[in-house]
């Protein structure tokens, strides 16, 4: 038995009153897969809003105290040097290179906080080798639902799919 099974929709329309209708049966565990972003679509999904702008703010936040920090305790702490009769902590000159940690971090953290918060680390998945598949980067919208939400009946989920409007439902191909 796969443990997917997906459907094609013509357009966003026809893919949110799907949606809406299994969440009213009771399917928890489903998966759209579009060639735009669709606040509609990930609304119906029940999707709340991302984690990654605040990922994104204690990453470079924590940058920026560390670099300060690392700065202070070295320059200030344990080795302190008078130079000028200026203090051995003068915080504008820590400024830069905080500024530059939080930064330089936050940037890291926009980068790889997608790929880890999206899963995307998989190269290939099964989904990829649906026939058809490739319509979804292009003009089609498809619905994943997993076998294994208790909410799935095979033929009556796929009778299910047709009346809400798929033009087509198909199983993953596994890999060889």
């Amino acid at each position: 038995m796969p443990d997917r099974i997906l459907a094609e929709f013509p357009n966003e329309d026809a893919i949110v009153s799907a949606i809406e209708r299994l969440r009213r049966d009771g399917f928890a565990k489903l998966e759209a897969y579009m060639p735009f972003p669709s606040h509609e679509v990930e609304a119906a999904l029940g999707r709340r809003p991302s984690r990654l702008p605040w990922a994104i703010f204690l990453v470079g936040g924590s940058a920026a105290v560390g670099a300060y920090l690392l700065q202070w305790y070295l320059v200030g702490y344990l080795y302190p040097l008078v130079v000028g009769s200026r203090p051995p902590h003068f915080p504008l000159a820590f400024i830069i290179i905080t500024f530059e940690m939080g930064i330089l971090f936050s940037g890291f953290a926009s980068f790889f906080g997608p790929l880890v918060l999206g899963r995307l680390f998989r190269l290939n998945d099964e989904v990829q080798n649906t026939p058809g598949f490739v319509s979804a980067t292009r003009d089609s919208f498809w619905l994943e639902i997993r076998t294994s939400d208790p909410a799935y009946r095979d033929e009556d989920t796929r009778k299910l799919l047709t009346e809400a409007g798929a033009t087509r439902v198909e199983v993953p191909e596994a890999y060889p």
